[in-house]
């Protein structure tokens, strides 16, 4: 009591963090507990071993986790280098009166189910599909576009696309325009005000939202089953197999930390590859 108290002394709004608080506590921190146990007790919390881990260390589970690694690291990346012009449009050249229509336009995909979403690439991409149908109309035969790699590449695309533009645009829109008048003002290129004026002020929101890409496009069930054609497995298709297909919990449980383990070092590597990406830039 004297703890809580103190609290509503010294922060009032601790009450109003206390329904979040208990949802992530509910939702997020108790279930990862319960997926840890799992991998290491075959028991509640008794008879801890190493069994199911040993079981999941083998070099095709690697290469599950490497491919999921890739598809994460260019769907983000190939969001960045297209999101990054749009948001930099939009926030810093567009006329006032057309911002807001040209965000309505961005956040429209999120106003979709995402299972409409796919199915519609469905009709797109199969080999009657309105795609096809036009590249043979202009003499290009690319065969089956649907159930391959390039589709899934595609709709992981147009899927995250957005994820990526809004933390870019309400970074980018904080900066002062003032600055980049001053930077040409004073001889430099554009691009060299791009790169020691724009770039550092707006890598906040780079780094929120290439994670935010990164991070949810790796577990990705949806798009690589349905449109890959299950072909080859990713992690979020291989955990699935794990716990509602084979009912093996246990196995599952250590899988998922070991491509957890895989993938946060992961973004340590992005972290600073993007860091130094942004220092040489403004070294340029």
């Amino acid at each position: 009591m004297r703890f809580l108290k103190k609290i509503s002394k010294s922060d009032k709004s601790f009450f109003f963090m206390a329904p979040a608080i208990a949802w992530q506590i509910c939702f997020f921190f108790l279930p990862l507990l319960f997926v840890v146990q799992l991998s290491f007790c075959s028991d509640l919390f008794q008879n801890v071993s190493l069994e199911y881990f040993a079981q999941v260390i083998k070099t095709s589970h690697f290469f599950v986790i490497f491919r999921s690694l890739l598809l994460a690291s260019i769907t983000a990346s190939c969001c960045l280098l297209i999101g990054y012009p749009v948001a930099y449009y939009v926030a810093l050249c567009a006329p006032a009166r057309m911002k807001s229509k040209l965000m309505f336009l961005i956040v429209l995909p999120f106003l979709t189910n995402l299972l409409v979403q796919v199915y519609a690439w469905f009709f797109i991409l199969e080999k009657h599909g309105v795609l096809n149908k036009f590249l043979n109309f202009v003499g290009i035969d690319v065969g089956h576009l649907l159930n391959s790699q390039f589709a899934m590449y595609l709709v992981m695309f147009h899927v995250y696309l957005p994820f990526i533009i809004m933390p870019l645009y309400s970074t980018l829109e904080k900066i002062n325009i003032r600055l980049i008048e001053s930077s040409l003002d004073l001889g430099a290129s554009y691009f060299q005000t791009f790169c020691r004026v724009v770039l550092p002020l707006s890598l906040h929101g780079i780094k929120t939202g290439f994670f935010l890409v990164y991070v949810t496009s790796f577990g990705e069930y949806v798009i690589p089953s349905l449109i890959a054609g299950q072909k080859k497995y990713f992690v979020g298709t291989l955990i699935s197999e794990y716990f509602f297909i084979g009912k093996d919990w246990h196995v599952g449980a250590a899988f998922t930390c070991l491509s957890s383990a895989t993938f946060i070092v992961s973004i340590l590597i992005w972290q600073v590859a993007l860091h130094r990406l942004v220092d040489r830039l403004q070294r340029a």
